[in-house]
């Protein structure tokens, strides 16, 4: 009856997560009708910058990720709540003194002329949209048991709503339209959190669960990281080496790599906190191990399908929608299939998270460098067509790369 009930909130969750994204593709499409490009450039040169500050936060939110199911798992749930409040304290005072700084710096800027009034508005809601994000990326992390990611799919499918019924404010307003659209969606995503938050508790640090939380949470956040940059390479081997076309080229590629993977990225937020509660209650590696390879096997067939649907369909919709791409037709085709092995690879990625081994993690990042690298360009030595040959290198990467995840990851459950 559990397991039923367990897969049952796994499906609505994944299901409004994958909601929400398509309900996110549609909307921009609709708002690109409606806004001028230079006047999105404008706004999105302030928002690239936002992400970069999810560093301050020291791998703190994904240390709490990772360590509150695991102490509730165990048992030890007052020091699951030392640790929760300590995050707590850090991420919102993190967050506030982020958005004050903010408003300052935006005032010097103003004030000494060196950006207009236009410019500084949209420096002081991009940063401090950002800092908000931050502190709704730490709420997300405290929802762990399946009532709690009942209650996400609620918020989520609100959210996706709010897509919609914002979307007047772009259509009459223009580009503060759309940033009164970005924030709105911001601020009712993390009242969302807030309101039905599971842990009613107040925040207060302690040193000694802060410092236990970095020394867990940074290598999780730096590695992930790393391997989510590692997935640009294709693109940066065109830059490099090729011309803007061929970067142009790979683009839908690169988007239909990006809307399939929504499907293993919310599998994976899911099931992370369930292996790490797994690991706390029973300190078996062994149970992990299989969970991960279980839920692997299901998510490969899945994938395998959803990668093979649209393996067929883009042509069709590339020569109806998008025939200034037709040459990527091909690229599409292949690269798509590097998400189906990269979802099963990030599944196995977090499974060690979750049992807190990362030095495999070195190794495996670095030998997919070296793989996208060799692969791509032995690929171009027999295609003689460098678009081709980073989508067969990513193929191949990702493929090989999954025997690394499958060796460690057996070598340190069963040791």
């Amino acid at each position: 009856m559990n397991f039923l009930k367990r897969n049952k909130t796994a499906g609505k969750y994944i299901s409004s997560g994958l909601l929400k994204t398509l309900a996110q593709t549609i909307s921009g499409f609709i708002i690109l009708r409606w806004i001028d490009p230079k006047d999105l450039g404008q706004w999105q040169s302030f928002t690239v910058f936002v992400g970069y500050i999810q560093i301050l936060t020291l791998g703190t939110t994904s240390g709490l990720n990772r360590e509150l199911p695991y102490w509730l798992g165990k048992g030890d749930k007052q020091l699951a709540m030392k640790r929760l409040k300590t995050a707590g304290y850090f991420i919102t005072s993190l967050s506030f003194v982020l958005m004050f700084a903010t408003i300052l710096i935006a005032a010097i800027f103003y004030l000494a002329d060196n950006l207009s009034l236009n410019n500084t508005i949209m420096l002081v809601f991009a940063f401090s949209t950002g800092a908000l994000t931050i502190q709704t990326n730490f709420l997300g992390a405290t929802y762990r048991s399946s009532k709690s990611f009942d209650k996400l799919s609620k918020i989520q499918l609100f959210n996706t709503l709010l897509y919609f019924v914002f979307l007047p404010l772009v259509y009459f307003f223009n580009i503060w339209g759309y940033i009164i659209y970005q924030v709105g969606l911001a601020l009712a995503l993390y009242a969302g959190y807030q309101v039905f938050k599971p842990f009613k508790v107040s925040y207060k640090f302690e040193k000694d669960q802060f410092k236990a939380l970095v020394m867990i949470g940074f290598p999780i956040y730096f590695w992930n990281y790393i391997a989510g940059l590692s997935r640009t390479i294709p693109r940066l081997i065109l830059v490099l080496f090729g011309n803007p076309l061929l970067v142009g080229l790979y683009s839908p590629a690169g988007s239909v790599n990006a809307a399939m993977l929504n499907l293993p990225n919310y599998t994976n937020r899911y099931l992370f906190p369930q292996m790490a509660y797994k690991f706390g209650k029973t300190g078996d590696a062994k149970q992990v191990y299989n969970y991960a390879i279980k839920a692997s096997k299901i998510l490969f067939i899945v994938m395998i399908i959803g990668a093979s649907f649209f393996a067929l369909i883009i042509p069709t919709i590339f020569t109806n929608f998008f025939p200034k791409y037709i040459d990527g037709i091909l690229a599409a085709q292949i690269t798509i299939f590097s998400g189906v092995f990269y979802s099963i690879n990030a599944l196995i990625h977090n499974a060690l998270n979750s049992l807190k081994v990362y030095k495999p993690l070195k190794y495996i990042v670095i030998l997919r460098l070296i793989y996208i690298a060799g692969f791509s360009y032995i690929s171009f030595l027999i295609v003689d067509d460098l678009l081709l040959a980073v989508s067969i290198g990513a193929v191949l990467s990702e493929f090989f790369n999954l025997f690394n995840y499958l060796f460690f990851f057996k070598k340190v459950s069963h040791k």
